[in-house]
């Protein structure tokens, strides 16, 4: 299974080496009891999770990762559902915890999937995503390989950071974080050969100080200016 490959696997302990401790620190200031892990595949990170005690509902596209992800976490619990349905979305339980790294950009319609995880999201909106290197708050189409780590359709909106940061701040939940110190893998360091890939923000119904998070300012997107002068 690709998921099981060492890249996938690199990516995803640099992933948790940054998430386990702010997770435990937020612990600290709020219970989190419940954790919504979204796009769960074959639940490596719903396995962490539920060791930080949590009670952990795993939800995915694909049901052959979802039976992957039962026998692997038998203390989860893990359903398919669409999360880009509202439908499906609303009938899901509100959680403490709303984990989603790995997905935003595998989706066609991701500010629909931000609004939906965002009413399920009772403390914490926890999302790790790829970003296009722009400053405009825009998405860019692209066509995605055909296999398991990729999205339903096979075509996505990868948002910019501001994008993202926008589509979070009229999701509803008001205090939204950008995450600022080094994360040990390449597709999150800024190179003179590559930009950063992916970042990290946290949204909360409350206000956090956390270190290496920044507050975001609120991003304006007036409608566009089509004139030439």
């Amino acid at each position: 299974m690709l998921f099981d490959q060492d890249y996938y696997l690199s990516i995803n302990h640099a992933r948790w080496e940054t998430a386990k401790p702010i997770i435990q620190t937020i612990q600290t200031i709020t219970p989190l009891h419940t954790c919504l892990d979204v796009g769960c595949g074959p639940g490596w990170f719903a396995d962490k999770l539920v060791n930080l005690g949590l009670k952990v509902q795993g939800i995915d596209g694909r049901q052959d990762l979802l039976d992957i992800a039962s026998q692997r976490v038998p203390d989860g619990n893990f359903s398919l559902v669409d999360v880009e349905s509202k439908t499906a979305m609303s009938n899901l339980q509100t959680a403490d915890l709303v984990f989603c790294f790995g997905l935003i950009y595998h989706t066609e319609n991701p500010f629909r999937v931000i609004r939906n995880l965002a009413s399920l999201t009772q403390k914490i909106l926890f999302i790790e995503s790829m970003v296009i290197p722009v400053d405009q708050p825009v998405s860019w189409l692209v066509e995605e390989g055909k296999n398991e780590t990729q999205g339903l359709t096979y075509h996505a909106m990868i948002p910019s950071s501001s994008c993202l940061v926008k589509m979070l701040q009229v999701s509803g939940i008001p205090h939204i974080y950008r995450y600022t110190a080094k994360i040990e893998h390449i597709d999150f360091l800024d190179t003179p050969e590559k930009h950063r890939r992916r970042q990290v923000f946290l949204a909360s119904q409350i206000p956090l100080n956390l270190t290496d998070f920044i507050k975001v300012a609120q991003i304006e997107t007036p409608k566009y200016d089509f004139s030439k002068t």
